[in-house]
């Protein structure tokens, strides 16, 4: 466990070392948050790591894959999680791993009963991607889940944001994860826009988001801004209050001054 002292140091070190060096602006950008060379916006990038990995280590949900180290229970537990609740997925987790405890095994499964343990989980194609996928580790991987994010893209059904959670949580890869939950909280705390109609495979986001990651103690921010997206800047009714953000917030400060509340 991180101590409080740790956080501090490793604010500080985001903002000489990892974030200082801002994403350029391009004529046609909207003038973003971090977007600015300053000791205010520095402050802010230093202030945001902060407020996100404490407000984690305090507020953290758990799960029994996030207990685990091993490759194949988190590739396992991600396609799960791929546009489905954490909650539905708990109820699927157990039964699908202790029937299919290794990668051979789930290479070797009956497509129809993989279909029916996924089923609560939605999306019918899930079953015969992962279904492929292990069948493909099995046969070019020597039965190892691919510790690079271009391995793990070379699999079928695996996207960016699959590729570097692996890649993060079970090989401590310092890469970002950017899914619709983590786009909101950026989209209102920081103001990036994107011309993109799915946000989260606009590459400026994706630089953007590499930039903000901390030199240590990536996997807890990676799981921090999961965690804070989708229990507190939630989709509907934010919770402001609770926000350890809120005073760098721009979409906060935004409405506090529409409303006459300058504190």
């Amino acid at each position: 466990m991180l101590r409080k002292e740790d956080h501090r140091i490793e604010a500080l070190t985001l903002a000489n070392n990892v974030v200082g060096k801002h994403l350029a602006k391009k004529p046609d950008q909207p003038n973003v948050w971090c977007g600015e060379i300053s000791s205010t916006s520095d402050e802010n990038k230093a202030c945001f790591l902060e407020a996100m990995i404490g407000w984690y280590e305090s507020n953290k949900r758990s799960y029994p894959w996030r207990e685990q180290a091993d490759p194949y229970i988190i590739l396992l537990s991600e396609v799960m999680l791929q546009q489905t609740n954490a909650d539905r997925v708990l109820l699927v987790y157990q039964r699908l791993t202790q029937k299919y405890p290794n990668i051979r095994a789930l290479a070797k499964s009956e497509l129809e009963d993989l279909r029916v343990i996924l089923k609560p989980l939605g999306l019918n194609y899930r079953a015969s991607r992962l279904k492929k996928m292990a069948e493909k580790i099995v046969v070019e991987y020597n039965e190892e889940i691919p510790n690079s994010v271009v391995g793990l893209l070379a699999l079928p059904g695996v996207g960016r944001y699959i590729a570097n959670a692996v890649a993060c949580f079970a090989y401590g890869k310092r890469v970002a994860l950017i899914d619709v939950n983590v786009v909101r909280l950026y989209q209102r705390v920081v103001g990036f826009t994107s011309q993109k109609a799915r946000p989260r495979e606009d590459s400026t986001l994706w630089e953007f988001a590499e930039k903000m990651m901390p030199e240590t103690h990536f996997k807890e921010f990676n799981l921090a801004l999961i965690d804070f997206s989708a229990s507190i800047c939630t989709f509907r009714k934010p919770q402001c209050a609770k926000c350890p953000v809120s005073n760098i917030c721009l979409s906060y400060i935004k409405g506090s001054k529409s409303n006459g509340n300058q504190g």
